[in-house]
């Protein structure tokens, strides 16, 4: 699972969280899982990937560099929570992540309401984070 917030991007449409419930998450113009209307970016940009309790981004072939709080970059590195991404015009930061074993979104989903549930949550409560979750 990837969640991720685009905090600053030509695309005002992609300006909000996301949750991947997938350890490999790409993000380019017009390809990949996600698709950002960033004239600088190149079709697939960044591959980001968990890798056990890593996170790892690579850039993709064409792509000349990014940025990690600032600091450029042209090689595969490894990333932190909290550290903003730019690529192209677009910037990113990564708030959690952890490796999503073979388990469907429903699976995941539905652990989390046990879990939610055996906190013994009001129902407003629990309904309110699931739809957090979704965000």
């Amino acid at each position: 699972m990837i969640h991720l917030e685009i905090i600053s991007s030509p695309d005002s449409n992609i300006l909000t969280q996301f949750h991947f419930f997938q350890n490999e998450l790409y993000l380019g113009r017009n390809s990949g899982n996600l698709h950002i209307q960033d004239p600088a970016l190149l079709g697939s940009h960044v591959m980001v990937e968990v890798v056990e309790k890593d996170l790892i981004i690579h850039p993709q072939k064409g792509v000349e560099f990014y940025l990690i709080d600032g600091k450029r970059s042209s090689t595969i590195r490894k990333i932190k929570t909290g550290q903003v991404i730019t690529i192209g015009t677009t910037s990113f930061k990564v708030l959690n992540f952890e490796e999503t074993q073979n388990r469907t979104k429903k699976q995941i989903l539905d652990e989390k309401l046990n879990q939610l549930i055996d906190e013994n949550s009001p129902r407003l409560v629990v309904i309110e984070k699931l739809a957090n979750l979704m965000k």
